[in-house]
């Protein structure tokens, strides 16, 4: 009985696993290029703290400075802003940052506009972390 019950349990997990998400290559590209833009940054003047605490510091001046209304989401305008901000915004184009955010975020019913779109905090997180793949 307990052999049958840990298969099934072994049978069931995997359709119970969190689907990874599958971007385009252009947007694969756009998200490397970003994480590339922060770890230069992170070393030259993030190197005494942990990866964490600056990946927690940039996902939180991001969404302080993305209008949305959803509480805890980042923008591309928010993404941007940060950008501006440590000096690296012409290393990466606005349209880069409209495609990750339009491709891993939500974007409301009947807006064509992809700066209304928006990723959640944790997804920010988890893209800075390289655990988006």
């Amino acid at each position: 009985m307990i052999a049958i019950s840990s298969l099934r349990r072994a049978a069931i997990a995997p359709a119970n696993a969190v689907a990874r998400r599958h971007l385009s290559f252009a947007c694969a590209s756009s998200v490397n290029k970003l994480n590339d833009i922060f770890e230069q940054y992170r070393q030259e003047n993030y190197s005494q703290e942990f990866p964490g605490r600056f990946q927690k510091d940039i996902v939180k001046a991001a969404t302080i400075n993305s209008p949305s209304t959803r509480q805890l989401a980042v923008s591309a305008d928010g993404i941007e802003h940060v950008l501006q901000n440590i000096g690296m915004n012409d290393r990466i184009a606005r349209s880069e940052i409209d495609e990750i955010v339009s491709e891993l975020g939500e974007c409301p019913h009947g807006f064509d506009e992809k700066s209304t779109c928006a990723i959640s905090a944790d997804q920010m997180l988890r893209l800075m972390s390289k655990n988006w793949a």
